[in-house]
């Protein structure tokens, strides 16, 4: 029987739906003008932006259009030290533009229209001063509801520079920092590195490895069938062994980027290709539409070893700052003979690292010369069938649009192992339905999720615990979905790469203990003026569901009969309490119940004894 196990702070995996990537065809691939070096405008603000946060240090954990799940990063991670509570100021004058609240994501939100255009982004926060807080707590209490999302009139709610507007926090996130984004008068996110959020950086980005790939059928690299990998275990620099193909190919990089001694993985500002003295190819994270986040699927190549970079702009990536095309796959710029290709990976602050090899193309079935320095490297998925061929490149529709027909994907249908249902069971209640499959591809680009019928044929109807739930990479289980009846099938969407499995939660939510003996004393002591602290200390009462997860609108809290909003924190297992402020000392009653996304329900009292 499935128990839980001692309460620890576990995380609950996001499994975010892939975006698919579309847009007209691209041009044939033509080598761009003779490379000159690119100066990027330096834009300044009337006034110097004020750094969020007071702190002697200025480091980042992350930084612009890094590779998220799906997305890119919006903005720039800041340090807090490991701390929360740290007053969080606002970079110009303005007014405040936007509140947001929600259990995942940016948690608690503050959006600040500064008087320059510009809108900055502050998440993640712990408690918002105390204008902001009362907008939101009235917003949640009158739609009785835990999250919230305020559109303020224009010019009405005025800060000033340096003005506190929250403390830092961890909401919606693993761990203290604040999030910190600026955006341009049409909501476009910016780098905040180019707009005076700087932080000291002498460290030049590393080039770790380069790959190059067949991107025809028949296609030989170093003499050899397959992809060839070049790599010694140091950052590359300088000359790189040569290496001959006989036809059309692709190249990766793993390129790494740092900017302070702890050592946190970046994302380079800028990327170039140039082929002999011509430009082929460049990506500069300047700008980027948040409604078009689907096109990152056509920068990476994703490998069970970890993610590379494609060194040219696919087909159909309509992403600002990329100019190019798919040079090494068009044979009227990958000509026949000698060439030298050259990368070059910089950051915001002028440093840089460069690698070049010499390339040398045969005409096709010559025999090219082999190299023992690059190596072989398949790029098929770890686990696929034998013979089972894995293309990395997505085929194109008459439209141009990104698409998988008939592949590049296999889905194969997988089977679980006795030792494995029974380890779902015992640490998440999960009962395995008999039906997995393993779904494998290097390159994913699609459009909407791909609908697959169910190998086996459930009954007529499904229990409401039933769920299509996807192997994360600690070997449990996350619920992304429902199987769907159409017609006489039942099928399931499956929305990328991994192993798929079919499970029926049968066991509710684990709802904790609350305060020792019920005793609740005074609140924390003040850090700002502008932020009064809670009376009474918050309640923090363990919450969670290892199986399909808690649903967080279902949760409902009552203090002697009335409802209280309740603060989600599913990513530490657990929900937060902020008793009022004018509650009397004494004996009160607190009701608490929740639900699964399974519709499993848990409930509890508590007494507490309130303390001044």
């Amino acid at each position: 029987m499935f128990r839980h196990p001692a309460r620890t702070l576990s995380v609950a995996a996001l499994v975010a739906a892939l975006l698919a990537c579309g847009g007209p065809r691209a041009a044939p691939a033509q080598p761009i003008v003779p490379a000159q070096p690119i100066v990027p405008a330096q834009p300044v603000a009337p006034a110097d932006p004020l750094w969020p946060l007071d702190l002697p240090t200025r480091h980042l954990t992350s930084n612009f259009m890094e590779h998220r799940l799906g997305r890119f990063h919006a903005g720039i991670d800041l340090k807090t030290g490991g701390r929360c509570g740290l007053p969080v100021r606002a970079a110009e004058d303005g007014w405040i533009s936007r509140l947001r609240v929600a259990p995942f994501g940016y948690g608690w939100v503050v959006y600040l229209r500064g008087d320059s255009g510009r809108n900055y982004v502050y998440a993640h926060l712990e408690r918002l001063a105390d204008p902001w807080r009362e907008l939101v707590r009235a917003d949640l209490r009158r739609r009785g509801a835990g999250e919230a999302d305020l559109t303020l009139p224009a010019g009405r709610h005025r800060v000033r520079r340096g003005e506190v507007l929250a403390l830092s926090g961890q909401s919606g996130t693993l761990g203290p920092h604040l999030h910190f984004e600026v955006r341009d008068a049409d909501n476009l996110p910016l780098d905040p590195l180019a707009w005076g959020f700087a932080p000291p950086d002498t460290i030049a980005p590393t080039i770790l490895a380069v790959r190059c790939l067949p991107a025809a059928p028949g296609v030989r690299v170093a003499g050899a069938d397959g992809a060839r990998l070049y790599e010694t275990g140091a950052p590359l620099h300088g000359t790189l062994p040569p290496l001959t193909v006989d036809g059309p190919v692709a190249f990766t990089a793993r390129v790494n980027e740092t900017a302070d001694a702890a050592g946190h993985l970046l994302e380079p500002w800028r990327l170039t290709v140039t082929l002999d003295d011509s430009l082929v190819y460049e990506a500069r994270n300047d700008v980027f539409d948040l409604t078009a986040q689907g096109f990152m699927r056509l920068e990476w190549l994703q490998l069970p070893s970890g993610r590379e970079r494609w060194l040219m702009r696919r087909e159909g990536n309509r992403q600002a700052g990329r100019r190019g095309g798919e040079w090494s796959r068009d044979p009227a710029v990958l000509t026949p003979g000698g060439h030298s290709v050259r990368l070059r990976a910089e950051d915001r602050a002028g440093n840089a690292a460069e690698v070049v090899w010499r390339l040398t193309v045969t005409g096709p079935g010559a025999s090219g010369a082999p190299s023992g320095e690059w190596r072989a490297s398949p790029v098929a998925s770890a686990g696929a069938e034998p013979g089972t061929r894995l293309t990395p490149f997505c085929a194109s529709g008459p439209a141009g649009e990104v698409a998988v027909a008939p592949g590049p994907y296999a889905a194969v249908p997988g089977r679980l192992s006795p030792a494995e249902a029974r380890s779902a069971l015992r640490a998440q209640g999960l009962v395995h339905l008999g039906w997995t499959l393993d779904v494998h591809s290097p390159d994913w680009c699609r459009r909407e999720p791909v609908t697959l019928p169910l190998a086996t044929a459930p009954a007529d109807t499904l229990p409401a615990g039933v769920g299509l739930y996807i192997q994360r990479g600690d070997a449990t289980w996350g619920r992304i979905g429902s199987p769907r009846r159409g017609g006489a099938l039942w099928t399931v969407e499956i929305a990328g790469p991994g192993r798929y499995g079919l499970f029926e939660d049968r066991t509710p939510p684990y709802l904790g203990p609350g305060p020792a003996e019920g005793i609740v004393g005074p609140g924390p002591a003040a850090v700002d003026p502008a932020v009064t602290p809670p009376r009474w200390e918050i309640l923090v009462l363990p919450l969670d569901d290892r199986g399909s997860g808690i649903d967080p609108g279902s949760i409902t809290v009552a203090l002697d009969g009335a409802a209280l909003t309740p603060e989600p924190d599913p990513l530490r297992d657990r929900l937060l309490v902020e008793l009022p402020d004018d509650l009397a000392a004494g004996a009160h009653r607190l009701e608490v119940a929740a639900r699964d996304r399974a519709g499993l329900a848990v409930e509890r009292v508590y007494r507490l004894d309130l303390r001044p």
